[in-house]
């Protein structure tokens, strides 16, 4: 299959173009691959400093490099779907300002201009960047919108872009930012239940990580401790203080982040 055809590369292609990536898909391909390579020379090293079997430091030094690829190559959609949670955070609130505006009698262009003048983050950015575009290069309004929304993966946007358009286009009678009101309004409702939901799992969390940070380390040592005594240890001193300085704190270390990854962000600093 040739490469233009093929429709994973078509969606990398795009998601490097849509994150401002300056390499192509084959490019970009091409440097995941390097990276892997040198990943898993690395790792085999780090095995053989450690341990003395050869076939699972041939393992895991393969594991080691065809994790990072795959790391790698997800790294542009990640960063859009990260992206698309940090304007969802402030959609809602400049869904709310722009209806304010417009119910006020505010023309649509300049409630779109205030909005994006305002304090929304990634959502503020690009909104000036569809200003420019109106601006500039004399693109209409939903045009620039749209193009917004399509660069973006935020189902929301989406949505919300739809409905301005709507408005921008056949407006309605009688205050005009009411169906913007109400799709703020679900929005906000949506955070809230989020939250809740969210909050239940921190005490199950917290107790995962108790029990990895402090308990599980504390028996460890015991075992290691108490049990050379009377049987055979299956660990000399150097791989224990691997174990104990290095995976323990590596093991929190992922589970914290594990932990970040599923806060919604509108509950972030």
């Amino acid at each position: 299959m040739e490469f233009k055809n093929n429709k994973y590369f078509e969606e990398l292609e795009k998601n490097l173009k849509d994150s401002d990536f300056e390499e192509n898909a084959k490019q970009y391909s091409g440097n995941c691959l390097k990276i892997s390579i040198v990943v898993f020379i690395f790792a085999w090293l780090g095995w053989n400093l450690v341990f003395d079997t050869v076939f699972e430091g041939i393992v895991f030094s393969i594991i080691s490099g065809v994790s990072a690829t795959a790391i790698l190559l997800s790294k542009p959609k990640k960063q859009l779907l990260k992206k698309a949670k940090k304007i969802n955070k402030h959609l809602p609130f400049a869904l709310m300002q722009i209806s304010i505006d417009l119910n006020s009698g505010l023309a649509f262009d300049k409630a779109l201009e205030r909005t994006a003048n305002s304090d929304y983050g990634l959502l503020s950015e690009e909104l000036k960047k569809a200003i420019k575009d109106v601006k500039r290069n004399n693109i209409s309004v939903p045009d620039a919108l749209i193009e917004v929304a399509s660069k973006n993966r935020s189902n929301l946007l989406k949505r919300s872009v739809a409905q301005l358009i709507s408005v921008y286009e056949h407006g309605t009678k009688k205050k005009p930012g009411e169906i913007i009101r109400r799709i703020a309004l679900e929005m906000l409702s949506r955070q809230k239940s989020e939250s809740k939901e969210f909050s239940g799992k921190v005490v199950m969390f917290s107790l995962a990580f108790i029990v990895l940070s402090a308990i599980i380390p504390a028996l460890f040592q015991a075992f290691i401790t108490v049990g050379s005594s009377f049987m055979e240890i299956p660990f000399d001193g150097f791989q224990v203080l691997i174990i104990v300085g290095i995976l323990f704190p590596l093991l929190d270390t992922l589970l914290l982040f594990y932990i970040k990854s599923l806060t919604p962000e509108f509950l972030k600093g």
